[in-house]
């Protein structure tokens, strides 16, 4: 379920720089086959990647009953069962890294970027579950420094390019898992005396 969280963040990125059509976003999967065009030198910069570094369960957002039993979220008509919704809430993080081939793209880039996570950014996810529903989470720049990996003089000597990672954290992400509940009709008869 967590490249769902991925697949937004992408599209959301792909959306922001579409008036920019030289940028390429590049989501998880595709980071090792970007790898390999670096390798053989066919690559078209300025590329941004991202990369989930790691996720944890969110302890202050945690409910008991909710992780352990469920909520009531949806009826299915046709079997005639109910499905609970178990959630265990998750605090994702990412890494943002930009690659280009001068300093110039690299500083309006990541200026973008800044811009747009400093206050929480929320973007949404369709379940593809029992559910069928939209979720929000938010994501901002986490509290970590931006990181610059290289510069003019790597360049110089290597040909390494420009490259800078920017740090954000997903808040309001949840796991789910769904457990039917098959309904049953039962008839009683009350006799009053």
């Amino acid at each position: 379920m967590i490249y769902l969280y991925d697949n937004s963040i992408v599209h959301d990125l792909e959306q922001s720089l579409a008036g920019s059509s030289a940028v390429r976003v590049i989501s998880p999967e595709q980071i090792v086959g970007i790898a390999a065009q670096i390798q053989n030198d066919e690559i078209q910069l300025p590329i941004i990647a991202l990369e989930r570094n790691d996720y944890s369960i969110d302890t202050d957002r945690l409910n008991f009953s909710r992780m352990h039993f469920g909520l009531q979220t949806v009826i299915d008509l046709k079997t005639n069962d109910l499905y609970y919704e178990r959630a265990i809430p998750v605090t994702l993080s990412y890494g943002i890294t930009i690659l280009t081939s001068n300093q110039i793209d690299m500083d309006e880039i990541v200026k973008e970027l800044v811009f747009k996570y400093t206050d929480m950014y929320y973007l949404p996810i369709q379940l593809p579950y029992e559910s069928k529903r939209r979720i929000r989470f938010g994501i901002r720049i986490d509290t970590d420094s931006i990181e610059k990996r290289s510069g003019a003089s790597e360049y110089i000597e290597s040909g390494q390019l420009y490259q800078t990672t920017v740090p954000v954290v997903c808040e309001g992400a949840v796991l789910l898992h769904y457990t039917p509940v098959h309904l049953k009709r039962t008839a009683h008869e009350v006799v009053a005396e």
